[in-house]
């Protein structure tokens, strides 16, 4: 009869209590193990202090849910409008849309541009660009936004309340007389997203007749078009190790599997070495 060293009963302890933790993490649904969510942020860096972590009931999706962003929304009745190839060329995005949404009770539309990119090059200053085209800022700042999140977000402060809010910027431009508000802002996915280290900018503007009113009409706005940005979890109730094999197929079950055979091949590595000496 043997026993470990004290040195080595350390070391296959921790071996051992890094097995069990590695199959509850991968008999666990996703949902008891990380908090699916996302950052909503007004800057396309991680180091604004505006930034917000928004519990949410869907994943942010990939370039083509959101490509697939409906023509028409409720009430809102889109249009696409081309984009320039060199504007796609000089910045280089994983996807960008631009369209115009009409309101049949209201006389302008609605112009929605995404881009989504893993480069922060990608997201050119706003302001810098509507300078280029001869508008004038007459106000910027960082306001907050109610949003229906019924659908796609989870209330953390008040159970029952559908409504959340977030930071997002406001531009108030003028050129030749007339006034635009612009509403911006960005949404920053975390490492275990489906497309780590994506950043996608969300902007909606509008011609200004009426400045709260015109306010008002961006945020109902986005409160119809925001949930379509985002689609159902895959795997729904499945385990961890469940997701990661529908996901990933038979290399994702192969991973799994090697992970644990290494963690129990150096407990068998102790012991085996113990029997030697």
């Amino acid at each position: 009869m043997y026993t470990l060293d004290e040195k080595d009963q350390y070391k296959a302890i921790a071996a051992t209590l890094l097995l069990v933790i590695l199959i509850i993490v991968l008999l666990s649904p996703p949902e008891v193990l990380l908090q699916r969510g996302v950052i909503v942020d007004t800057t396309s860096s991680y180091t604004s202090s505006e930034k917000e972590w928004v519990k949410t009931r869907m994943a942010l999706g990939s370039n083509e849910i959101i490509e697939e962003l409906p023509i028409d929304i409720n009430i809102w009745q889109g249009y696409e409008i081309e984009i320039k190839q060199n504007i796609i060329d000089a910045l280089n995005p994983d996807m960008m849309i631009q369209r115009a949404y009409y309101n049949p009770k209201v006389s302008k539309p609605v112009w929605l541009m995404i881009i989504r990119a893993h480069n922060t090059s990608a997201f050119h200053d706003p302001k810098v660009c509507y300078r280029g085209s001869g508008w004038s800022v007459v106000n910027e700042e960082q306001c907050e936004i109610s949003l229906n999140g019924s659908v796609w977000a989870t209330d953390t402060l008040y159970k029952g309340n559908e409504d959340i809010s977030i930071s997002v910027n406001e531009l108030l431009i003028e050129k030749d007389g007339g006034e635009r508000l612009i509403k911006y802002f960005y949404l920053k996915e975390l490492l275990f997203a489906s497309s780590p280290g994506s950043i996608t900018i969300v902007r909606a503007e509008m011609n200004v007749n009426d400045l709260d009113n015109t306010s008002q009409l961006i945020d109902n706005f986005y409160s119809e078009m925001l949930p379509y940005l985002f689609m159902p979890v895959i795997g729904g109730g499945d385990s961890l190790g469940v997701v990661i094999y529908k996901e990933f197929g038979i290399m994702g079950a192969l991973m799994e599997v090697m992970i644990i055979i290494v963690v129990l091949g150096y407990i068998g590595y102790l012991i085996k070495k113990k029997a030697v000496d």
